[in-house]
């Protein structure tokens, strides 16, 4: 089977069936996002003020969740920006699907987020084809935090 461009697949909310599908995709992109489990993925929904599927042809190609300032959210990633921004949106993940990876499923959900306030992550350090996919969005590096042995960059993009 051959996949869809991006731009043919459907963004929508994320629903409460679709939860099993976002764990196992985030559990296998570990090397660049946080694990996650029902209970924590429930929270972050709750607490969105973006969460949202790229659908291919009933396929999860993707997942973004967003979270707005003085969210209800345990997170010294999230706190770190907390303390240095007043209006933003803090993106939490976005991932993609193994099967659809290199198919610009990222792209067309940062197009879903980018909007008129500052985008604010962080991605770790070793972690060189995230680092040089931000930069090329236009992201900047504002800083860097040591969590759990790693080093995160922290990077903010401007508003459009």
């Amino acid at each position: 089977m051959t996949a869809s461009p991006a731009d043919q697949m459907t963004v929508r909310d994320i629903e409460r069936d679709d939860l099993d599908a976002l764990i196992d995709i985030n559990q296998d992109a570990l090397e660049g996002v946080g694990p996650l489990d029902h209970d924590s993925l429930n929270h972050l929904v709750e607490e969105a003020d973006s969460a949202l599927v790229l659908e291919d042809d009933g396929d999860i190609a993707g997942f973004v969740i967003t979270l707005p300032t003085g969210a209800d959210y345990d997170s010294s990633r999230y706190d770190w920006f907390e303390s240095r921004l007043k209006d933003y949106v803090y993106l939490d993940r976005i991932v993609v699907a193994q099967t659809h990876r290199r198919q610009g499923v990222a792209s067309r959900l940062y197009e879903e987020i980018e909007g008129d306030k500052p985008v604010a992550l962080e991605v770790y350090d070793h972690n060189d084809g995230s680092l040089a996919f931000h930069e090329g969005r236009g992201f900047e590096p504002v800083g860097e935090l040591e969590h759990d042995g790693t080093t995160n960059i922290m990077f903010v993009r401007p508003p459009n």
